[in-house]
């Protein structure tokens, strides 16, 4: 059977999700940039202050003029010249002068970046006060350069000591061959006499670097700019705090309405149905707020949306023989739904049957407690005619359950469709109230039906369920459309066909009456 019904593409379930809960995500957003705000307000204001120092070459480091060295301002010596800046023998002299601040303190507080081709350290300093931040900027750059030049003056003290001691060992050796020179063999003199000659150069080399040594002036470096005034180190944080609790809270709202959706989520309009992919063959209209305070029954809106949904089913190409009428999930049957429409089908003059298939009757009063669908599963020579119960409805007869109970094994599609042949052949539209179709008997009335009507509650049928139904659509040789009514839209309408029931009950001769099978019984 083909329909002219064809269901959109299915919506992301992102995008239903955040539609269904917008609150949930709207409510994790303001949450997350609340707590961003309090976050950024929480945090302590710094102040930053850089002082730019100039590092010259000096005697003993490693920007010491050498002739194998072209450039003087290798990274690698700078970089070893900010650890010494940060080092504890420079942070201690500073510390000295401020006896608040331990030496651990000082080296969190202090960074060095190295701008690139140049000679410049610079050397920035944090605190909690734009004062301070400059005072001890200032304070780090004077130890650093003070250390340089310490560093210096030992390097070369050091050097001067060890040329006073080669000079000293130069002179004992010039005495000894001098001396030498004064005895001994005619070689022997000469010899002496060229090494005193060779020692005397030796001697004036040492004396010419201690000459060096001694008038060498090299400053280890300056000042070229002054800490600045300590500046805010916030910057975009607070903002970005704020925006990252903002972000946070919208990831975590998106997961929490994805959940709800996927776990919790119900049907809440005839949209929603079609994008999950069922079509949608009526629906009825929404009650308005008006209708719900003045509790109006809303029967008219049902008795238009079920005369749409017969023209609907009778212009189905081949038209259908047996409807079944089945909720989704695991719900139970919907009696009211079936009784209507076979109820509309019957009005407009057909003649109909109306098939339980959902066990035992209760408290609809249309069923008679006689034999029933039951029994002509059991029993094949059974004449299905013969259990037929008329209705109020003159073209409306009703197949009950019956009393006894059909094994699994003969519920079957084909089972119920051999039994329900006879009812189609005599030119009943037979309307099967069915179970719901997750169910084993479900499924098999369903698949005897040419039409699987599936009654979809807004606010009550799950999502989840529509959408696992209309993913086996393409599983079932059985046509499925769906039928959306209200929470309370149906159970209002429900109420005068309940009463038609008891009035059937009432007036069982005349219903015999109006029924030709009962007549032709008689």
């Amino acid at each position: 059977m083909s329909s002219d019904i064809t269901p959109p593409a299915p919506r992301p379930l992102l995008l239903r999700a955040v539609r269904h809960h917008v609150l949930v995500v709207v409510w994790c957003l303001v949450n997350g940039l609340l707590i961003g705000w309090l976050l950024a307000s929480s945090q302590q204001v710094t102040y930053a202050s850089t002082a730019h120092v100039l590092v010259n070459p000096t005697v003993g480091n490693p920007f010491a003029p050498a002739p194998s060295s072209v450039r003087q301002d290798e990274v690698t010596s700078l970089e070893t010249e900010a650890q010494v800046a940060r080092s504890a023998e420079v942070l201690s002299d500073v510390a000295a002068d401020n006896p608040q601040l331990t030496l651990r303190e000082l080296q969190r507080a202090t960074t060095i970046s190295l701008p690139p081709n140049s000679q410049v350290l610079e050397m920035t300093y944090t605190a909690s006060d734009a004062a301070t931040a400059q005072q001890l900027a200032d304070a780090w750059s004077v130890a650093y350069l003070a250390n340089r030049d310490r560093r210096a003056l030992e390097v070369n003290a050091e050097r001067m000591a060890r040329v006073e001691s080669q000079t000293q060992d130069v002179v004992d050796d010039l005495r000894a061959a001098t001396a030498a020179a004064q005895r001994g063999g005619e070689a022997e003199r000469l010899f002496q006499t060229e090494l005193a000659s060779a020692l005397r150069n030796e001697l004036v080399s040492l004396r010419a670097q201690r000459s060096y040594l001694e008038n060498s002036e090299a400053p280890a470096g300056s000042v070229i700019s002054p800490a600045s005034p300590g500046s805010s180190t916030a910057g975009l944080t607070p903002l970005v705090l704020m925006l990252g609790g903002a972000f946070a809270g919208l990831v975590l709202g998106c997961l929490i309405a994805v959940a709800l959706e996927r776990f919790a989520g119900v049907v809440r309009s005839a949209p929603e149905v079609e994008e999950a992919g069922l079509p949608v063959i009526a629906a009825v209209p929404a009650r308005g707020w008006g209708d719900r305070l003045r509790r109006t029954p809303p029967t008219e809106g049902v008795d238009a949306t079920i005369r749409r949904l017969r023209a609907k089913i009778l212009d189905l190409d081949p038209s259908p023989e047996i409807i079944a009428v089945a909720p989704p999930g695991a719900r139970g049957t919907d009696a009211v739904a079936a009784e209507t429409v076979a109820q509309s089908f019957a009005q407009a003059g057909h003649r109909v049957v109306l098939v339980r298939a959902d066990g035992p009757p209760t408290s609809s009063g249309l069923e008679v407690e006689q034999r029933g669908l039951a029994e002509a599963l059991l029993h094949e020579r059974l004449n299905v005619h013969e259990m037929l119960q008329p209705s109020v409805e003159p073209l409306l007869c009703l197949l009950p359950w019956g009393l006894g109970t059909a094994s699994t094994e003969l519920f079957v599609a084909d089972r119920l469709r051999t039994v329900l042949r006879p009812l189609v052949e005599a030119g009943h539209l037979v309307i099967i109230q069915a179970p719901s179709i997750d169910s084993a008997e479900g499924e098999a009335v369903v698949g005897a039906a040419d039409l699987g009507l599936v009654v979809v509650t807004v606010g009550r049928t799950r999502a989840r369920d529509v959408a696992q139904l209309a993913s086996d659509r393409t599983s079932t040789s059985t046509a499925l459309g769906a039928l959306v009514v209200g929470a309370r839209s149906m159970k209002m309408h429900g109420r005068g066909v309940g009463d038609a029931s008891r009035a059937a009950e009432q007036e069982p001769a005349a219903s015999l009456a109006r029924d030709p099978a009962a007549e032709a019984k008689r």
